[in-house]
C-alpha cells in the first residue's frame, strides 16, 4: 500500500492539494484534463519539484517514506535521452540481474534488433518500450508512469498494459493516462485529478459517465460489454 497522507504544491497560479490518498497493489490509474495536477501528482510522491513542494508526507507499507530510491521506478512524462546503446541502457539501473532475466526481459518487449542502436536514434515507441524494460529490470515494489501510453501504437499500448497488469498483481503500479477507454480496461482503480484535487481512487468498474463529464468539462458516456469500455463524447 502507498498511502499519499499530504501532499502540496504551490507555483505560479497552481496549486495542488491531496489528501489521505492510498493506492493499494494492483494498477491504480489517474485521469484528468490537461493542466489538472496529474504530472505534479506523481512527481510530488516522488519528491521532485523541492522548491514548489510546501508539504509532503508519503508512507509505504506503513513506513514513512522519505527517500524512493529503493522503492518506486519513475517514468517520468518526458525524459532526455543522452549517446548510449539500449543495452547500456538497460543495465545502467537494474544491479546484477541474471542473463536469463535479462534476455527474457529484452524479449518480452521485443528489443532484440535495437540491442546495438543508440537510445538518440529510437523511435518515440522505441523508447518508451526500452524505459519499461528498465523499469522490469530494476524490480522495485512501486512503478510510478507518467503518461504511460504515450507513442506507443495501439498493439503496444495493449501490450504494455498487460504488462503492467502482470507487475500488478504484486506490486503497486500509479499510472497517469490521457486514454479513458484503456484506463477504465485495465485498471483496478481509477483517480480522477482536477483543479489541483483528486477525487479516488474507486473500482474502475464504478466509474460513470457523469464523473468523467465533470472531470473533463465535457459531456462524455461510458459504455462497457465483455470486458472493454468505451468512453466518447456525446455530440448534440
Amino acid at each position: 500500500m502507498l498511502k499519499i497522507e499530504q501532499l502540496q504544491i504551490s507555483y505560479e497560479t497552481f496549486g495542488l492539494e491531496i489528501e489521505e490518498i492510498e493506492f493499494p497493489q494492483g494498477v491504480n490509474v489517474v485521469l484528468g484534463p490537461n493542466g489538472g495536477g496529474k504530472s505534479s501528482f506523481m512527481k510530488g510522491i516522488i519528491g521532485y519539484g523541492h522548491e514548489t513542494l510546501s508539504k509532503r508526507s508519503i508512507q509505504f507499507r506503513g513506513e514513512p517514506l522519505e527517500r524512493v530510491e529503493g522503492i518506486i521506478s519513475y517514468l517520468p512524462q518526458e525524459n532526455p535521452r543522452f549517446r548510449v546503446l539500449v543495452h547500456e541502457y538497460l543495465t545502467m539501473t537494474s544491479g546484477s540481474v541474471s542473463k536469463r532475466v535479462f534476455d527474457e526481459t529484452v524479449m518480452h518487449f521485443a528489443l532484440e534488433c535495437l540491442l546495438g542502436h543508440s537510445i538518440e536514434s529510437l523511435s518515440g515507441g522505441e523508447f518508451k518500450r526500452v524505459q519499461c524494460a528498465q523499469i522490469a529490470l530494476e524490480d522495485k515494489p512501486v512503478i510510478m508512469l507518467d503518461e504511460m501510453e504515450q507513442g506507443l501504437d495501439m498493439n503496444y499500448q495493449h501490450e504494455m498494459m498487460d504488462w503492467i497488469c502482470r507487475e500488478g498483481e504484486g506490486k503497486v503500479i500509479v499510472a497517469s493516462m490521457h486514454d479513458a477507454s484503456l484506463a477504465l480496461t485495465y485498471a483496478d482503480t481509477i483517480t480522477l485529478v482536477k483543479d489541483g484535487r483528486a477525487e479516488g481512487p474507486m473500482p474502475s468498474a464504478s466509474v460513470t459517465s457523469e464523473m468523467l463529464s465533470a472531470c473533463y468539462g465535457l459531456p462524455l458516456t461510458v459504455r462497457r460489454q465483455e470486458g472493454v469500455a468505451l468512453v466518447y463524447r456525446n455530440l448534440l
